[in-house]
């Protein structure tokens, strides 16, 4: 005759592995990921980042986040004052979290604080790239060897809808 298994209910495992989570990781940490996605809920107010961190373009460890309306708006208008841009997909940023593991939807981080010097650096570093990929092909000052005809017959503008160009241009023309 064998021994009784020593059984537990799903309830009873997550709250183990809760509370072996909590006792680990009772700090806050600051950490560097990729905000793969934003995906905010405009209705609520909250955000859940997809964050990821890649090796030669490929991910090698993703997990998701929380950002709480509050925290959202508050880090959100300080990255727009130091960065002129609001959180968004695809960026790299610096972050100050908390871990996290519920019985529902498993291990996540809150995130308290974002860093917006951080990918400031991160932005500048990708436009210097950018310009000298651009004068490397001969590019990047193309327009301005041009001469512009007496009556312009048709403007392009190339810009994201909600960007700070594009809307002083819209409203200056």
């Amino acid at each position: 005759m064998s021994a009784p298994k020593k059984t537990f209910t799903l309830l009873q495992l997550t709250q183990s592995i809760h509370r072996a989570v909590e006792s680990a990781f009772d700090g806050r940490y600051w950490i560097v990921a990729e905000m793969n996605k934003l995906n905010l809920y405009p209705k609520s107010g909250h955000a859940y980042p997809e964050l990821v961190e890649k090796q030669d373009g490929i991910i090698v460890a993703e997990m998701r986040a929380n950002l709480w309306k509050n925290d959202f708006e508050r880090i959100n208008q300080n990255f727009i004052q130091a960065i002129q841009e609001p959180l968004k997909d695809s960026i790299k940023v610096l972050m100050n979290v908390s871990v996290g593991f519920d019985s529902k939807y498993g291990i996540s981080l809150t995130i308290h604080e974002i860093d917006p010097s951080y990918t400031l650096g991160d932005l500048e570093q990708e436009k210097q790239n950018s310009i000298l990929a651009l004068k490397q092909q001969g590019l990047f000052d193309l327009n301005r060897k041009k001469s512009l005809p007496l009556l312009p017959q048709r403007l392009a503008i190339i810009s994201v809808a909600n960007s700070n160009g594009y809307q002083d241009f819209t409203h200056i023309i």
